[in-house]
């Protein structure tokens, strides 16, 4: 039986394209505020204050891309505008009160890393496995609130507890992140922001047993509704 145009795999692998491409313009539009002080400004400790403002509406667009990723492994298909900008204003309070503690504490520890990388080299490698470990709960917290309705304190429980429950999943979240990094480092610095859609999609798609796993033992069907349908 010969295949539609539709089912073909080149017409798929340009939809795809598309679709990366549209979710990373908005997520970037959502994220303005950021990318034009990365633009204007270094990115240095001195300008760190700059940069801890600039990144505070990262959260809801965090939320929003991995809820279109999650939207887009289940259902092969989504509206990146109407999706990214629903799942915006959905997720929004929740990813907000998370992200403005975690980037904190985040900004915090970056700070920490340079004073210690100067003065005390000693502790150096204790604040990158505070790095490391925070990124890693953050990796799972989000997709979890794109899916779960669930409080700040629970959200930080269930994404420390996953992170061990669902292991092989961490490791490879963990490589996706230092896949992420390894652009940075050897890319120009802007060109990682046309990769975040792929990223979250990469995570998104790995995350889909541990998500349905989490549905089945922590979804209250009288309380706990699925943000995506």
């Amino acid at each position: 039986m010969s295949q539609t145009v539709t089912e073909r795999p080149l017409y798929i692998a340009i939809q795809y394209i598309y679709y990366f491409l549209m979710t990373n313009i908005h997520f970037m539009l959502a994220n303005l505020l950021f990318v034009l002080s990365f633009i204007i400004f270094e990115l240095t400790l001195a300008n760190m204050i700059i940069f801890y403002f600039a990144l505070i509406p990262a959260g809801p667009a965090l939320a929003a891309l991995y809820a279109v990723m999650g939207k887009l492994t289940r259902e092969k298909e989504i509206s990146p505008a109407k999706d990214f900008w629903n799942y915006y204003r959905k997720n929004f309070f929740i990813s907000i009160k998370y992200w403005l503690l975690k980037w904190t504490i985040l900004a915090m520890l970056l700070i920490d890393l340079q004073y210690t990388n100067a003065q005390l080299k000693w502790l150096t490698p204790v604040i990158v496995i505070l790095l490391v470990i925070f990124l890693l709960i953050m990796l799972y917290a989000f997709p979890v609130l794109t899916r779960f309705e669930v409080k700040v304190k629970n959200l930080w429980l269930v994404s420390i507890y996953s992170n061990f429950k669902f292991f092989k999943t961490t490791l490879i979240n963990l490589s996706t992140f230092v896949s992420l990094f390894i652009i940075y480092m050897f890319a120009p610095g802007i060109a990682i922001w046309f990769c975040m859609s792929i990223a979250a999609f990469f995570i998104m798609f790995n995350m889909r047993k541990p998500l349905e796993t989490m549905e089945k033992e922590l979804a209250n069907p009288s309380s706990s509704d699925e943000v995506s349908t």
